[in-house]
């Protein structure tokens, strides 16, 4: 028997493939802002496949998030803690 709902990778490459028009639209160096965007979400499929978000953008947009959290620079604020960003 088959699977009945599309691995990450799938659902990740779908909505990809969804922005295509929008990417088409940007600058070129903005389309290479975008695709590493992607990039940076499928790092993270396994937490993506465990949060099962009813709309998949959620998760992907919070897997982007992450990797653009992880690299700002360490604010001096965040010493204290670090765990914390103060953004």
């Amino acid at each position: 028997m088959g699977r009945t709902l599309p691995t990450v990778t799938q659902v990740l490459e779908m909505e990809k493939d969804s922005w295509a028009h929008f990417r088409r639209a940007l600058r070129k160096e903005d389309q290479i802002a975008f695709d590493a965007l992607w990039r940076w979400a499928r790092r993270h499929s396994a937490p993506l496949s465990m949060a099962s978000r009813a709309v998949p953008l959620e998760g992907i947009v919070m897997a982007m998030l992450l990797e653009i959290a992880k690299r700002l620079p360490p604010d001096e604020t965040a010493a204290d803690n670090n765990h914390r960003l103060d953004i």
